[in-house]
């Protein structure tokens, strides 16, 4: 099979989907790989890495895309949209929920695209989104801590408090909404930063969970909307982390709601990717990763894992790599039909929207 590794152009993008290593086991299998110039840069793998790899070297993305299957990072956008072609594999992040025009343009081009987050598992796990979710967790809880500071290596209006506390000073207080990878992720780094932390989910085996894992060094609650309410008063940090497979983040947060929050706090939306959790959210870049709303400074960047871009590329390549070999091996078609989880990846083929909870969020 001919595979292309373009270059990501998203607004701090770094990440790579193919490392050398799996871009030579590729190549020794018998396939052709195109990669285009500078593509695992922001890795730290060198054009050159690519080429001992058996690689094929290209300049412009053209060439990278002109091939059975695109593996990329995250979503094509409005400027690759001239690429895409009837029968093209896609294999990529998606979040087709929060992105109605891309899925527009892939069904009009009669692309085959395959989601890494709807790739799912029967037991309903989500194995190429999950190393994603664990990384973006811990990433959102360290910008937390960076942008609660105050002047801090910028201009940041958070409220100058420490995470940790001091004797005789209390610690950041730490709002959790979403007890699944991303969550628990980010209660693993705020619990290390010694914060207060509280973590809400719907789902009362999920905090069974969670309190078991670390044996009462958090509090977990059920969530209601009269509960979080009572603990969002005096929280400084606000983590959105709520996931429904494939649809439209769940929009538990009303202005009125982040408004309770004191002038200062934070709230990192890791949601956002799905179009966020509150009425406040919009997405941000790494231009300008912040914003203010009703005084509680917003961090809504849909590729946190991109700040840590060699440890995400490693990890996502560990997840995906399994499956892009019988994409490979197979051809597209006869791997998803041998394989029910990639047959879960399917969002786009051949002019038709595929996942029950894509169509849901596009009211498809």
């Amino acid at each position: 099979m001919n595979i292309g590794l373009p270059k990501e152009i998203k607004n701090g993008e770094f990440r790579v989907a193919l490392t050398p290593l799996r871009v030579a086991a590729l190549v020794g299998d018998g396939h052709r790989v195109v990669v285009q110039t500078l593509a695992g840069a922001g890795s730290g793998f060198t054009d050159q890495a690519y080429i001992d790899a058996g690689a094929e070297l290209v300049d412009d993305a053209a060439y990278a895309w002109n091939v059975d299957l695109v593996v990329k990072v995250k979503e094509p956008l409005p400027q690759e949209f001239q690429y895409l072609r009837p029968e093209l594999g896609l294999f990529t992040f998606l979040h087709l929920a929060g992105e109605p025009d891309l899925a527009t343009e892939l069904l009009n081009k009669n692309v085959r695209a395959i989601a890494y987050e709807t790739v799912c598992l029967a037991d309903g796990s989500l194995p190429l989104l999950a190393p994603m979710s664990q990384i973006a967790g811990r990433v959102a809880m360290l910008f937390a801590a960076h942008f609660l500071q105050k002047n801090c290596m910028g201009s940041f209006k958070g409220k100058g408090k420490l995470f940790g506390g001091i004797a005789g000073i209390p610690a950041a207080r730490v709002v959790i909404l979403g007890g699944g990878n991303v969550g628990q992720h980010a209660a693993r780094v705020a619990l290390g930063l010694a914060a207060d932390v509280i973590v809400f989910d719907q789902n009362e085996h999920c905090l069974q969970h969670l309190d078991l894992l670390f044996q009462g060094q958090l509090q977990t609650q059920l969530y209601s909307k009269k509960a979080l309410q009572e603990k969002l008063a005096g929280c400084d940090v606000l983590i959105g982390a709520a996931l429904v497979q494939g649809e439209h983040a769940p929009e538990l947060l009303t202005r009125e709601m982040i408004a309770m929050m004191d002038k200062g706090s934070v709230f990192v939306d890791v949601a956002i990717d799905q179009g966020g959790m509150s009425e406040t959210s919009r997405a941000t870049s790494y231009d300008d990763p912040t914003y203010e709303e009703e005084g509680v400074i917003h961090c809504c960047l849909p590729n946190l894992p991109a700040s840590v871009a060699q440890s995400s590329s490693e990890a996502l390549g560990a997840a995906s790599f399994p499956y892009l070999k019988e994409l490979a091996t197979l051809g597209l078609e006869k791997a998803i039909a041998a394989n029910p989880a990639l047959a879960q990846g399917v969002n786009t083929w051949d002019g038709e929207l595929r996942h029950a909870g894509v169509i849901k969020a596009l009211a498809l």
